[in-house]
């Protein structure tokens, strides 16, 4: 048993599927749209641990993601700001997750902090400021 080549199979037959039960221009816009759900699960990724570094052996904490306390962020992406306590307590719901004081903190929400971090000097010069002095 092995999962990868399982997952492989499995998602081989879905585009399969799509392509034979649905047509070309509808497995077009399935993988048009998991390329960007890729794009952004790994963007958010980047954005919510930038700048923030630990060596390999070095214990996960608090001080290794962005967390933000803005409403529109929170509401919408299900407490995903509050990061560092996913990090902490994984085993956690989401509605269950805390700030953490002292913990970096983004300089506004997600959304706010999007478009920014798409331009590197923009959101280097912004966040770099921001970074604990002993990570950077």
């Amino acid at each position: 048993y092995n999962p990868v080549f399982l997952g492989l199979v499995v998602e081989a037959a879905l585009v399969a599927a799509i392509w034979f039960g649905f047509g070309q221009w509808v497995l077009v816009a399935f993988l048009y749209q998991a390329a960007v759900s890729i794009f952004l699960l790994e963007f958010v990724n980047y954005i919510r641990h930038y700048g923030l570094r630990r060596t390999v052996d070095e214990r996960q904490t608090e001080m290794h993601s962005w967390q933000s306390e803005k409403r529109w962020s929170r509401w919408t992406l299900l407490e995903l700001t509050r990061h560092p306590a996913h990090h902490m307590k994984a085993s956690l719901p989401f509605w269950q997750l805390q700030p953490y004081e002292g913990a970096p903190t983004l300089p506004s929400g997600y959304f706010g902090v999007f478009w920014p971090s798409l331009i590197p000097p923009l959101w280097h010069r912004w966040m770099k400021p921001r970074i604990p002095a002993e990570m950077q």
